[in-house]
């Protein structure tokens, strides 16, 4: 049987740690190969901890820390695309002629589905339509992911690549990561109950999430929740001294963390299925060498 391999794209440092990493943990442990595109190095993200680096020095300490959660994961040297992080909200950072909202598509597109064609994915991962967090550079990389999984068997599209040896692909499934509407009250009623005293999210944001009647696998990433909490621990500029796993009873952590949800964007599923609880499912046999 041909080993599996799956590509998620994602959009910063720590994207595969806080929104998939169980996903990610799951198929390494099944013996699927995974490989990581991350689009920036997380250039405007925060410093948690004082003294692990400085607004100059974040995007490449970040990008060392992605280096170690992949490892912890046991995922491929990840591939970086080389843009920058567009920031938050209005953040000035968007306007940076190198800003990943201000790469023009195709271009996106294009590295992808090189990306694509050079892995040969079963399987390709990646946000949500609105990101989870709204996040613009998560959107961004969900946009250019779809189209260049839709792209990406075309040979058409972009010849000169298959000019340069890498043949047209094209994945048998696309996954987008995803949240449980209302996740976030759901999350802080936990900690409250745990002693953690954390804020009620703002208003617009305690149904933000995707209804779990368009989620179509829900997976328990239990079992690997050690090394999900590592790989979250890689990430110390994003997290403070007193980060909040570290204080809450394991049932705490396992409420929380120990399910992830994806929705199926390609092929289109069948409606009114029940959640699958493999997302491997039917791929096992190998359909592609």
């Amino acid at each position: 049987m041909a080993q599996l391999r799956l590509l998620a794209c994602f959009a910063h440092p720590d994207d595969e740690a806080f929104t998939a990493s169980g996903v990610l943990a799951a198929s390494t442990a099944r013996g699927v190969q995974v490989r990581l595109v991350c689009a920036t190095c997380g250039e405007e993200g925060d410093i948690r901890q004082p003294g692990v680096a400085t607004r100059a020095t974040l995007g490449q300490v970040r990008h060392e820390e992605l280096r170690r959660s992949c490892a912890v994961l046991g995922l491929q040297e990840p591939v970086m695309l080389g843009y920058r992080d567009s920031g938050w909200g209005d953040s000035p950072a968007q306007y940076h002629p190198n800003a990943f909202v201000q790469a023009p598509p195709w271009q996106v597109i294009q590295r992808l589905v090189e990306e694509i064609r050079r892995f040969q994915p079963h399987i390709v991962l990646t946000f949500e339509p609105d990101g989870i967090s709204g996040h613009k550079d998560h959107k961004a990389i969900s946009r250019h992911t779809t189209a260049a999984v839709h792209m990406a068997g075309d040979p058409t599209a972009f010849p000169e690549q298959e000019q340069g040896g890498l043949s047209p692909c094209q994945p048998l499934r696309l996954f987008y990561v995803a949240r449980v509407q209302g996740h976030r009250m759901h999350r802080t009623a936990l900690l409250r109950q745990a002693g953690i005293e954390v804020p009620i999210p703002a208003p617009e944001l305690r149904q933000q999430g995707v209804p779990l009647a368009q989620m179509h696998v829900r997976l328990d990433v239990t079992p690997y929740l050690e090394q999900i909490l590592t790989s979250m621990r890689s990430h110390r500029t994003q997290m403070t001294p007193d980060w909040m796993f570290d204080q809450v009873p394991w049932a705490t952590a396992v409420a929380i963390l120990g399910q992830e949800y994806l929705m199926q964007a390609y092929p289109a599923a069948p409606p009114s299925e029940p959640l699958a609880t493999d997302f491997l499912d039917g791929l096992l046999g190998g359909e592609r060498a």
